[in-house]
């Protein structure tokens, strides 16, 4: 009986994705264990794997392909695996980075399509986005009376029905919405984005207000519907140049995973907000005239 293989490159940490590996085996696999996986790898430890995923143990160049051969991944697998393990072992910032851009670089993402400059304009107003998402899913039929009124009433905040109505016209002129062989309207792709750095004021604008939906969910909803949390650090530019890459991959890891999700029941709003809390010119001012007077 041959082991459940899981998609490796929807992870950035190998130890969680062995963690996945041994569960979902030993849900299939009665017989499935740990010595069992030490065995098929030749390991004389017969709990490797679980001091592994507990922390308790790195990883050795070595050892890294039996782990590979033990799961059966294909080449393009096993270089994946490589990876996570020398990112997460690798000692130095520096380093991280290095391996992290490798990371970027074999990861295998899902089709998802560049917006065109025009498209942009659909970022003008909130609910021009959430309204294409809902119609991906729910069942709208312009034909049937009051369509666009519910339509406009599935959002939160809802809107007006000339603002559904108007909606869906644009995504329909700007291509984000088709029509199908039978006529009706559907999303043209299920996925697109606008890349990792864009400069629009349609963007700006529309990030300005999803922080301001955000903000309103606090009231709007309960926690167990939303998840709302932040951190304050300190960092090194080396540093924040690799959180703000994280920050990427984990997007886009975000949309692969949603690309598995076949039956969606609502539109959600997934906001990244990365900056400044200090003032970078007047420390480094302050930290110079601290040297200087030393």
């Amino acid at each position: 009986m041959g082991a459940e293989k899981i998609n490796i490159f929807i992870y950035l940490e190998y130890r969680k994705y062995l963690s996945d590996y041994y569960a979902l085996n030993k849900s299939t696999i009665p017989s499935f264990s740990f010595r069992y996986f030490s065995q098929k790898a030749g390991l004389k430890t017969p709990n490797f794997l679980q001091l592994l995923i507990q922390g308790k143990r790195n990883l050795k160049y070595s050892t890294i392909s039996r782990i590979s051969q033990a799961i059966g991944h294909s080449a393009e697998e096993a270089r994946y695996f490589e990876l996570l393990v020398f990112f997460d072992q690798a000692g130095t910032v520096d380093e991280k980075a290095a391996f992290f851009s490798k990371l970027s670089e074999a990861r295998r993402f899902y089709r998802i399509e560049q917006i065109t400059d025009l498209q942009l304009e659909h970022f003008q107003t909130w609910y021009h986005k959430a309204v294409r998402e809902l119609i991906g899913f729910y069942p709208f039929n312009e034909k049937e009376k009051y369509a666009y009124r519910k339509l406009a009433a599935c959002l939160s905040p809802a809107i007006s029905e000339s603002q559904a109505r108007a909606s869906v016209k644009l995504l329909l002129k700007l291509g984000l919405l088709t029509r199908n062989a039978n006529n009706a309207i559907v999303q043209s792709e299920r996925f697109i984005s606008t890349g990792d750095e864009v400069n629009s004021l349609f963007v700006r604008k529309f990030h300005q207000v999803m922080i301001d939906r955000a903000r309103e969910s606090l009231d709007r909803f309960a926690p167990s519907e939303r998840d709302i949390s932040s951190l304050t650090v300190s960092m090194s530019a080396a540093g924040f140049a690799l959180l703000k890459q994280e920050i990427q991959l984990f997007r886009k890891r975000l949309l692969e995973l949603v690309k598995t999700d076949t039956a969606p029941g609502g539109v959600y709003q997934v906001n990244f907000q990365f900056f400044p809390l200090t003032n970078k010119k007047k420390i480094q001012k302050g930290i110079h005239n601290h040297e200087r007077a030393q």
